[in-house]
């Protein structure tokens, strides 16, 4: 009986042993499964990080290439922009500014300031002032009739002269409304019309151009174009309030030549404005200030 019971528990025994050791082999094999498991879910975690990464990186890349193009994009239109000012400003032209010739008062004309606009380049000599001449044409019950010469000293720039005479002559026509009442421009002698003097080579000069305009305020202009072989000669001549102008200019030949446009732009800039001529008696006109 007592063989019989320690046989049972020996098998119970050994029965539990065998239990124990199948745990432990279940348990072993269950670590490795739970291992690749873990490993498996670090590897996911390390490509997600890794992709994480990447698509940051992507974007980062992204960033600065939107930046770079926006700074490039901002730089092409300022240089646009610039070039825009400067062709805006070549298409403007140089800069002028206004000349003027008083005017002489108490005379058979109505006194007017003439004016003509020269490159703001150009100026006198510090101190130089033009110079009123009168020259007696003729007297009559009024007293002697003067012809006026105001002449402006020679124009400089960039160190050398750019108008080497320059002149405003005046003289009384009474009746004339128009420089066209004195005959076409191609029946007038220029050089002879006007009582200009002092200008060396003027009267053997032969007529290169001549033209006909007419300002905003409706005073007709006769002008021209002169050359002696040596000097160009500029001239415009018109009437206003009694009075016949005539401004000449001279300038070197080959001076002319090099930069026509302007000069001629100076020429085309004279201003005498129109005005009609005085109703009081010549009395009048020349003794009492108007």
């Amino acid at each position: 009986m007592d063989e019989c019971v320690r046989a049972r528990q020996s098998d119970v025994s050994a029965s539990s042993s065998l239990s124990a050791h199948a745990r432990a082999m279940r348990g072993a094999l269950a670590t490795p499964r739970a291992t690749r498991g873990a490993r498996r879910d670090a590897a996911t975690v390390g490509r997600r990080g890794r992709a994480t990464r990447a698509r940051a990186t992507t974007r980062g890349d992204a960033t600065t290439t939107t930046t770079t193009t926006t700074t490039t994009t901002r730089r092409r239109a300022l240089v646009a922009l610039v070039a825009l000012a400067n062709a805006r400003r070549a298409n403007a032209g140089p800069a002028t500014r206004p000349f003027v010739v008083d005017a002489v008062k108490n005379e058979r004309w109505v006194a007017v300031d003439a004016t003509f606009e020269v490159p703001a380049t150009w100026a006198n000599r510090p101190g130089q002032r033009a110079r009123v001449d009168k020259y007696v044409l003729y007297t009559d019950t009024y007293g002697p009739n003067y012809r006026y010469t105001t002449t402006v000293p020679k124009l400089l720039g960039d160190g050398e002269a750019k108008i080497d005479q320059l002149a405003l002559v005046v003289v009384s026509r009474e009746g004339l409304e128009s420089v066209g009442d004195l005959g076409t421009i191609e029946k007038i002698d220029p050089a002879r019309a006007f009582g200009v003097e002092g200008f060396e080579g003027l009267a053997a000069s032969e007529v290169a151009k001549a033209s006909v305009r007419e300002d905003a305020g409706k005073q007709t202009y006769y002008q021209w174009e002169l050359f002696d072989g040596q000097h160009r000669f500029l001239m415009s001549a018109c009437v206003s309030g009694g009075g016949l102008y005539c401004w000449v200019a001279q300038i070197d030949g080959a001076r002319f030549d090099a930069d026509a446009e302007t000069y001629r732009a100076v020429l085309d800039s004279v201003n005498i404005p129109l005005v009609e001529e005085s109703r009081n008696d010549m009395s009048s006109r020349i003794y009492e200030t108007r």
